[in-house]
This record gives structure tokens, C-alpha cells and sequence, in this order.
């Protein structure tokens, strides 16, 4: 089941950043129910996973992609059933 919620955070997470709406660090992270470092280890995750440039503008407090993934939300939702699955 962890591995199920970690899902359903990250992929609000991704919609969230593609959407812009994501605020500061502290915003985001009660936005979707986690400490503020599970924001940070999740987007090193998806940097990580995805090879995408993921950046916070502070003046326009939003985080945000170098480019927007149309392919992300398969992606990651194929890694993360194979990770529940096996």
C-alpha cells in the first residue's frame, strides 16, 4: 500500500507542476499530504527517472519542467507497477 500512495503523490505532484500551481516547497508539500523533504526526495526521483530538469522560480514561486511531458504519467506509471508487482 506505500507503494500505492507514493503513486497517487507523485503523479498529483506531476500534475500539479505541469499545471504550474505548485507554490513554494512548504505549499506544495501540504498540498499533497507529505513532509516538506518527501517533496525534495520525490522530485530528485523524478529527475532522476524522467532525465528532466525540474527548477523552482522563486519570483514566480512555481516549480516546473524544462519542457512539458506528454509521456510522463506513462512513464512513471509504468515504473511504478513494475516496482508494485515485482
Amino acid at each position: 500500500m506505500a507503494g500505492l500512495k507514493y503513486y497517487e503523490r507523485t503523479k498529483l505532484l506531476i500534475e500539479l507542476i505541469e499545471k504550474k500551481k505548485t507554490g513554494g516547497p512548504s505549499d506544495l508539500a501540504r498540498n499533497i499530504g507529505v513532509p516538506k523533504r518527501m517533496v525534495y526526495l520525490i522530485i530528485d526521483h523524478l529527475r532522476l527517472s524522467l532525465g528532466k530538469d525540474i527548477s523552482y522560480s522563486k519570483d514566480k514561486k512555481v516549480t516546473f519542467l524544462s519542457k512539458i511531458l506528454p509521456r510522463v504519467k506513462d512513464y512513471f506509471t509504468d515504473t511504478v507497477i513494475n516496482l508494485i508487482i515485482n
